[in-house]
C-alpha cells in the first residue's frame, strides 16, 4: 500500500487542507483528492473544492473551475469545484430577500428602499456563511470524499469562525421579528408563525449542524501541511492551537518540501517545533521536488515521494556552514521605491511579510521615520523582525526610524461595536428610564453594527491607516496585507462601506427622534470620513501603490498576472515586481513590463531581525533592460 492510501484509511470524509501561504497546500490538497478517487481497489467519488479566493486550484488541474462541479480529466471519478461566494449569496438572496425586507421593515424605523439597499450592501459574512453552507448541501450530494483547498491560515481560520459571526446577525434578526411578535400579540392576543420564523429556524438549524458536523472527528479533520522553515514552523504552532479553540482535529500532518542533503540548524529546529503539533496524528514527509508541479504528471509525481513518518532531521557536518546567498555576478543594492502608503501583495508564501520587513528597514531613518503594519489575519511581521510585535507601534531594535505594529482588525473593530453598543445603553437609559415599551428598540439599535459587511473589520483597520498616512508623521507607512484574494477584497470595500455607513447613520437619525442616537453615530461618521480619505489616498499614484511580491513558478506568475489586472482595474497604481527566491534570472510579468522589477536571490536560511533583512535587501537587483524585452 502507498503512503497516501494509508494516510487516506486514517482520514474522515470530509479533509480541510490547511496552513501557511505558500507551504504546498493546493498540491496535497490535489493529491489527495485524486488518489482517493483512483485507489485501485476502494476508489471513491471524490470532490475537489477550493474555498482560497485566490483561486490557484484551476491552474494547478489545468481545469476551469466554476461554482459547479466539473469532471477533471484523466481521472474518472475525481470532480472539482471553485467555491464561489457571491454566488452563492445571489442564490441565498433570490430565495430570501423578500423575508430579510420583511423583518427589517418591522423591526427599524427605515423606509424601505432604505432597507432594501441594506439588505443589498450589508449581512456580515454572507458570502463565505452561505458559500460554507453549501458544504451541507454537498455532503448530501454523491461525494463519498470531500477535499478542501483552504485559504491561508489567518483567512481560513476567519472561515471556519463564520458560523459564530453569522449567529450575531440572527440574533439580530430574531430580535427585530421579536418586535413584530410582541405588537401583533398586544394587538390581537395570538400569534400564528409565519414566513420569517420559519426562516430564522431554518439558519439557526443549519448553523448548528454545520458547527456539529465541522466538530466532529468521525466527519471532519484538517490535515496541516508544514514546511522546515522557522516562519512557517511558527505559524502551524499558532494554526494548530487556534484549531484546537474551535474543536476541529487534525487528521493529519504533512511536513512538504523537506531538503535532501543535510539539514541546516533552522531547520532542524524548525522540525522540532513541528513535532510538537499534534504529535500523535500521522506524519506524511515530502522532500523537496525543484520541477513544476502542474496536473497529472505533477500531482502522481509528489504522491509518489511521499513516504509516511516524520524527516530524519540529519544534521550538516560541523564544517558546514548556512547556505549562503547565491553569488550574483551584477553590483547589489537596487533600491525599491516607496509611496507614503505602500501595500506589498501577493500571493500566500511568496515572502511578502519578508520583503514588506525588509523594505521598512531600509527605508527608515530618524529623520524619515516608517510605519511598518501587518493586517493579515496570520501574524507574521514579529516573526520576521525576530521581535515581539503588538497592537502599538514598538520601535525596531537595529533600524532607527522603523517602529512596527501588528494591527488586530477582529478587535479594533470589536471595540468599536462595544463603544457604541455602551453609548446606545446610555442613551436610552437616561431618556427612556428602562421603559419596557422600548426593550426591542434597545436590543435593535445597539446592535446594529452587525449588519456590518463582511471584511468591514479590515478596512476598519485600514482606514485608520489613511488618517496617519494624511498625518505626515512617517514618511511612508508601510503595510503587509492578507494574501492575494482578502487584498483584492479589501482594496473594494471602500465604495462599499460608504453606501452602508451612510445607510446605517439614515437609521440612525430615525432612531434620533426616539432616543436621540446621535452621538452615538459619532464614530460612524468619523469611519465614513476615514474611508472617504482612505478611497483618496489609494486612488492618488503620488500617495498610495502597490508593490507585488512574486516567485518564478507556473501557479504563482498566473495568480500574479490575475493581481496585476485586478489592481489596474480599481485604478490603484502598481510600484513593481520583487521576484523572490530567485534562482536565475526571471521572466519579466508581461502586464508590468512598464514597471520596475527586481529579483531577490535565494537565501538559506531566512532573513530574520533588522540586520538580515538589510543585508538581504541589498542584494536586491534591478532586472536588466534587455529582461524586460
Amino acid at each position: 500500500m502507498i503512503p497516501l492510501d494509508t494516510l487516506l484509511d486514517t482520514l474522515p470524509p470530509w479533509i480541510l487542507v490547511g496552513g501557511k501561504g505558500g507551504v504546498g497546500k493546493t498540491t496535497c490538497a490535489a493529491a489527495l483528492a485524486a488518489r482517493s478517487s483512483a485507489r485501485p481497489d476502494t476508489s471513491q467519488p471524490t470532490l475537489l473544492l477550493s474555498i482560497d479566493p485566490a483561486g490557484a486550484l484551476g491552474t494547478a488541474l489545468g481545469v476551469p473551475l466554476t461554482g459547479t462541479p466539473v469532471p477533471v480529466p484523466t481521472w474518472d471519478q475525481l470532480h472539482a469545484m471553485q467555491l464561489d461566494p457571491v454566488a452563492a449569496r445571489e442564490r441565498f438572496l433570490a430565495q430570501w430577500r423578500s423575508v430579510l425586507v420583511t423583518i427589517l421593515d418591522r423591526g427599524t424605523y427605515l423606509d424601505r428602499d432604505d432597507i432594501s439597499g441594506l439588505v443589498d450592501a450589508a449581512l456580515p459574512g454572507l458570502d463565505e456563511t452561505m458559500a460554507l453552507l453549501t458544504l451541507l448541501d454537498l455532503a448530501q450530494d454523491r461525494w463519498a470524499r470531500i477535499v478542501l483547498d483552504t485559504a491561508p491560515t489567518g483567512h481560513a481560520l476567519r472561515f471556519l469562525e463564520l458560523p459564530g459571526g453569522f449567529r450575531a446577525l440572527i440574533a439580530l434578526l430574531e430580535t427585530m421579528q421579536d418586535k413584530h411578535r410582541f405588537m401583533v400579540q398586544a394587538l390581537t392576543h395570538r400569534y400564528r408563525p409565519e414566513q420569517a420564523d420559519w426562516f430564522l429556524d431554518r439558519m439557526r438549524s443549519d448553523l448548528e449542524a454545520l458547527e456539529r458536523v465541522l466538530t466532529d472527528p468521525r466527519r471532519v479533520a484538517v490535515v496541516l501541511v508544514t514546511r522546515p522553515e522557522p516562519l512557517v514552523a511558527e505559524e502551524s504552532v499558532r494554526y494548530a492551537r487556534a484549531l484546537a479553540q474551535l474543536h476541529i482535529a487534525i487528521g493529519a500532518v504533512v511536513i512538504n518540501a523537506v531538503p535532501d542533503e543535510p539539514l541546516q540548524p533552522t531547520e532542524r529546529a524548525a522540525l522540532e517545533t513541528i513535532a510538537a503539533i499534534a504529535p500523535d496524528v500521522p506524519r506524511l514527509t515530502v522532500p523537496q521536488l525543484h520541477n513544476p508541479l502542474m496536473e497529472r504528471a505533477g500531482l502522481v509525481a509528489w504522491g509518489s515521494a511521499a513516504r509516511l513518518g516524520a524527516p530524519t532531521a540529519r544534521a550538516a557536518p560541523a564544517s558546514t556552514e548556512e547556505r549562503a546567498p547565491r553569488a550574483r555576478e551584477r553590483g547589489g543594492g537596487a533600491r525599491v521605491t516607496v509611496r507614503p502608503l505602500t501595500i506589498v501583495g501577493g500571493k500566500g508564501g511568496v515572502g511578502k511579510t519578508t520583503v514588506a520587513c525588509a523594505l521598512g528597514v531600509t527605508h527608515a531613518t530618524p529623520e524619515r521615520p516608517v510605519l511598518l503594519v501587518s493586517t493579515d489575519p496570520a501574524p507574521s511581521v514579529a516573526d520576521a523582525l525576530a521581535e515581539p510585535v503588538g497592537e502599538d507601534p514598538v520601535p525596531i531594535t537595529g533600524a532607527p526610524g522603523l517602529h512596527a505594529q501588528q494591527l488586530d482588525a477582529s478587535a479594533a473593530f470589536a471595540r468599536f461595536r462595544e463603544r457604541y453598543s455602551a453609548r446606545v445603553d446610555e442613551l436610552f437609559d437616561a431618556l427612556l428610564r428602562g421603559s419596557l415599551d422600548a426593550v426591542h428598540d434597545r436590543r435593535i439599535a445597539r446592535d446594529l453594527l452587525a449588519l456590518a459587511p463582511p471584511g468591514i473589520d479590515e478596512l476598519y483597520a485600514l482606514a485608520m491607516l489613511g488618517e496617519t498616512v494624511a498625518q505626515e508623521k512617517y514618511a511612508a507607512v508601510i503595510v503587509d496585507p492578507a494574501p492575494t484574494g482578502h487584498l483584492l477584497r479589501l482594496l473594494q470595500l471602500p465604495a462599499i462601506a460608504l453606501e452602508w455607513s451612510h445607510r446605517l447613520l439614515r437609521l440612525m437619525l430615525k432612531y434620533k427622534d426616539l432616543v436621540g442616537l446621535g452621538p452615538a453615530a459619532e464614530e460612524l461618521v468619523a469611519f465614513a470620513r476615514r474611508t472617504r480619505q482612505l478611497d483618496h489616498v489609494l486612488h492618488d499614484p503620488a500617495r498610495a501603490g502597490v508593490l507585488i511580491v512574486a516567485l518564478d513558478e507556473p501557479l504563482v506568475r498566473a495568480e500574479t498576472t490575475r493581481l496585476t489586472h485586478q489592481i489596474g482595474a480599481l485604478g490603484i497604481a502598481p510600484l513593481g515586481v520583487v521576484w523572490n527566491r530567485a534562482r536565475n534570472e526571471p521572466h519579466p510579468l508581461p502586464p508590468m513590463r512598464d514597471a520596475p522589477q527586481f529579483e531577490a536571490a535565494e537565501v538559506a536560511p531566512a532573513p530574520r531581525g533588522a540586520n538580515a533583512l538589510r543585508q538581504w535587501a541589498m542584494q536586491w537587483e534591478s532586472l536588466a533592460p534587455s529582461a524586460h524585452e
